[in-house]
């Protein structure tokens, strides 16, 4: 009995070339790179066209009017009481005690706002005393123990220019600061 195996099929060099080599990934590679640098190329373009250059002769560091601008950082700031003497008692933040606070208010305003801010605190002086103890009743230890008493005053701070409608006060200053447990 003669068993025949069956030949292996003879391959022609069209076959072999027909046959993908392994280019396919570096032709799709090169594709895409290509297209998202075109695509950068003219975002790029677009951003210049649209804004332009800037022309560095427009503004004068020496220009008096340049130099009279105001910022943030040199307005003039007045300092105004909020009176009297605020007494609050905190019984949240430490376990089962009590904690006594008791503080002198400040307030920082623009000088140019201190005269409209002063109205406004007469017309609003108890819902201002109100989240003032709110804010103090409802502290955390750690925030009535900080130093800076810097999340106090900064929601000082928000608070009254929320009830005030306008952005009136820039910094807090709290004064005669004193906490005693109880």
């Amino acid at each position: 009995m003669a068993t025949e195996t069956p030949e292996a099929p003879v391959q022609t060099e069209e076959a072999l070339s027909a046959k993908p080599s392994g280019s396919g990934f570096w032709l799709k590679f090169i594709a895409i790179a290509g297209l998202l640098i075109v695509v950068m190329i003219v975002q790029f373009l677009m951003l210049y066209f649209m804004f332009g250059e800037s022309d560095p002769g427009e503004i004068d560091p020496k220009d008096p009017t340049f130099l009279a601008g105001e910022t943030l950082d040199d307005t003039e700031t007045t300092e105004v009481d909020i009176s009297p003497l605020f007494n609050c008692t905190n019984s949240l933040s430490s376990g089962g005690q009590a904690i006594h606070v008791s503080f002198n208010l400040h307030v920082e305003v623009p000088s140019h706002l201190a005269e409209p801010f002063t109205e406004a605190k007469k017309t609003h002086k108890n819902k201002i005393r109100q989240t003032v103890n709110t804010i103090i009743r409802s502290a955390a230890i750690e925030d009535l123990n900080d130093p800076h008493l810097s999340m106090v005053k900064r929601q000082i701070r928000e608070e009254i220019n929320k009830i005030l409608s306008q952005s009136f006060v820039t910094s807090v200053i709290i004064t005669d600061y004193r906490k005693m447990e109880q």
